[in-house]
């Protein structure tokens, strides 16, 4: 299975990369008598980057159900995580390092590094941030947040912390009319010190993904003429017929992917799998056949607009 729709997009995009977005927002005051979301926010960054934990998480997505075993720890300061699927095709990952803002939709793709103080403020000029109660997880108290989208461009996000220790219980994204794409949980939380042998691999075909080295970019000839608020690219990669460019507001994150087309085919159209949304359309370019497909977790009419802006840098 392509890893695009892999859980490495899932258990790390919540446990690092959206926690990490949500640990930088600003939050929406609280109402009288209740707990600020700034408390909720400090408590997830320190669960984000001292606590150890196995689980089980279920994972709902295009009317799919997977389960899978997330072993989570801390190393000489830098995260550790195997990710081993329980059903359907065996797939196993192990990670180290947190997850970069420059990776591709494929994989865990943390923002942090892409966060400064003005990167705060174009957060809460496209989500507004609210509590929205509480609710019982994996026999655990958690609190809600929900990341609200202020346009029609992206979509929303609601994560479940848990009361004791801020630890992202649950994760859904959601659309414009409030109907959830997709949704990881806990179902089983074990908060115990991580062994090393319970971070070794139980398949010689488990994929390791590094994230502790920087990124780098590159210069492509293709730009986008119209991009949603807030969006800003964060990775420019060369691929072997094209480039691939990735795009993130803090929170969403899209790619953009341009290559060369043999003149007899033609291909136009999208595909939807849950949250992901892929869309692709044709450029010629000087009598040159190019394909652009965008993927990401954005609402299909916005991958259709981006697609549509693809053109040559002038």
């Amino acid at each position: 299975m392509n890893d695009r729709w892999s859980f490495s997009a899932i258990v790390i995009k919540a446990n690092s990369l959206l926690l990490a977005l949500f640990l930088l927002a600003p939050a929406s005051r609280a109402q009288d008598g209740e707990v600020p979301v700034e408390h909720w926010l400090g408590k997830l960054a320190r669960a984000v980057s001292e606590l150890e934990y196995h689980g089980l998480v279920t994972f709902e997505h295009a009317g799919m159900l997977e389960t899978i075993q997330v072993v989570h720890a801390v190393r000489d300061g830098d995260s550790v995580e195997r990710v081993r699927y329980l059903s359907g095709e065996p797939r196993e990952l192990i990670s180290h390092g947190s997850a970069r803002g420059c990776e591709e939709p494929t994989s865990p793709v943390a923002r942090t590094a892409l966060w400064t103080q003005a990167g705060q403020q174009k957060v809460q000029r496209n989500y507004q941030f609210i509590l929205r109660g509480e609710e019982r997880i994996a026999d655990r108290e958690a609190v809600v947040i929900e990341a609200r989208p202020r346009d029609h461009h992206r979509l929303g996000l609601v994560v479940s912390l848990d009361r004791e220790t801020g630890l992202p219980l649950k994760s859904m994204l959601v659309s414009a009319k409030g109907r959830v794409l997709e949704r990881y949980q806990f179902v089983q939380l074990d908060l115990s010190p991580v062994q090393d042998a319970d971070l070794q691999p139980h398949s010689k075909d488990a994929r390791r993904i590094d994230n502790r080295n920087p990124c780098a970019n590159a210069q492509s000839r293709w730009q986008l003429r119209w991009l949603p608020d807030g969006f800003q690219a964060v990775l420019v990669k060369p691929l072997s017929d094209g480039d691939m460019l990735v795009f993130s507001d803090g929170i969403s994150v899209f790619t953009v992917f341009v290559q060369r087309l043999s003149p007899k085919l033609e291909f136009k159209g999208r595909a939807i799998r849950g949250a992901t949304v892929a869309y692709m359309d044709r450029l010629v370019v000087d009598g040159v056949n190019y394909t652009v497909t965008v993927v990401g977790e954005i609402p299909d009419t916005t991958a259709r607009r981006v697609a549509g802006a693809v053109a040559v840098g002038g």
